[in-house]
């Protein structure tokens, strides 16, 4: 233990700086499904001879370990206030220290603040390490009582597990007998009946929501939740000249469009699908910013063209069924590409039997799945 606390800063510096170059290369902590329930992650937090446990995952920032405030703060014995867009942390022992809520060492995504680790760790005397083959990272004081193979050693089943969890969730069933059919522009007038065809075949689909539809349908989007279904974010306003006009804008606007999913259906998603799909306009700059709040791009390999054939259902059928077989035969896994609109929903039924009939399953897409898109950026 003591050759642990005696360490040089500039040991425990490197250890933290290459352990956080590894996680930022593909370890970043991911949670299944919504930012509501804990889920597998890959990077894991410990206090002293406790490991941290979060709501949702820490995040990998421009190279820097983020973690939840508020649960980090708590095993640390220190106490949380936000006043005026600052926030005051002071430990039980009387040190005190008062950052911007959003700023150099802080951050706010889907509306919770995250701090770097090691800049809290240091404001209150906790020395770092790192334990790079289960991708532990340790703040420690006089508290702790065991070295840091011991407290591997405590963890390590949990650890082992909730890292097989993420790597499965992280993999999408590529040449698997997997579909994920999408549905974009809702909620609408007609989410109701595509939610009513879907449980009768006991689908599950991911809905690709725009915020302003969620406020003028907001119980179809708690219905979508509560069923199990897939949610992610459209944006606003759907509006080229308005959602494109700046990387800040695009970014806004998901972050408005899951405010009002949290206000509907009281869960936080990292999925999103920019009006039109990703390119040409999403570029690098677009999906930097995105990434940096820890969004995930998805576009589709099937589109159904059932924005082209609304007055032609059997057309929508005709095309999608026609990709769905030549992808079966290459071994590539469908994301099809719809809309929450009449002339879907009237062919569904008919478009589902045929795709169960050639073996498949349908699941919705998950916050930890390697994103689909255009520009085949994994992030």
């Amino acid at each position: 233990m003591k050759k642990v606390m005696q360490c040089s800063k500039f040991l425990l510096s490197l250890v933290l700086i290459v352990g956080i170059v590894l996680a930022a290369a593909g370890h970043e902590a991911t949670a299944k499904g919504s930012a509501k329930a804990s889920g597998a992650s890959s990077v894991f937090v410990a206090v002293n001879d406790t490991l941290v446990t979060y709501p949702v995952s820490p995040v990998i920032h421009k190279g820097t370990l983020y973690v939840p405030l508020v649960e980090t703060a708590s095993a640390m014995n220190i106490s949380v206030q936000y006043s005026k867009g600052k926030v005051t942390l002071k430990h039980n022992a009387g040190a005190s220290v008062t950052l911007p809520a959003n700023g150099q060492n802080t951050l706010v995504k889907n509306g919770k603040t995250f701090i770097s680790f090691r800049v809290l760790s240091q404001k209150f005397g906790f020395q770092l390490s790192y334990l790079s083959n289960q991708n532990l990272y340790r703040a420690l004081n006089k508290g702790a009582a065991l070295t840091d193979a011991q407290l591997a050693n405590k963890y390590s089943s949990y650890i082992q597990q909730n890292k097989t969890k993420a790597t499965a969730a992280a993999k999408p069933a590529a040449g698997s007998r997997t579909i994920y059919i999408t549905f974009d522009d809702g909620p609408s007038p007609y989410t109701p009946q595509l939610l009513n065809v879907l449980d009768q075949y006991n689908v599950k689909a991911t809905f690709f929501m725009l915020g302003n539809q969620i406020a003028n349908h907001p119980a179809s989007a708690a219905r979508i939740v509560k069923e199990g279904h897939g949610v992610g974010l459209h944006g606003m306003t759907h509006q080229k000249n308005k959602f494109y006009a700046s990387p800040y804008s695009a970014l806004n606007e998901m972050n408005m469009d899951n405010a009002q999913l949290h206000k509907a259906a009281n869960v936080n998603t990292k999925l999103i699908r920019p009006p039109y799909g990703s390119k040409p306009y999403f570029t690098k700059a677009y999906r930097d910013q995105t990434a940096a709040y820890g969004y995930r791009l998805w576009d589709w390999n099937i589109d159904s063209n059932d924005w082209r054939y609304k007055s032609n259902p059997q057309k929508i059928y005709d095309s999608v069924m026609r990709d769905v077989k030549n992808m079966k035969k290459k071994g590539i896994t469908p994301v099809v590409l719809f809309h929450d609109q009449q002339a879907t929903v009237s062919i569904l039924p008919k478009m589902i039997k045929a795709i169960q009939a050639e073996g498949y399953t349908f699941k919705p897409l998950t916050n930890d799945m390697k994103p689909l898109n255009f520009w085949h950026d994994e992030r």
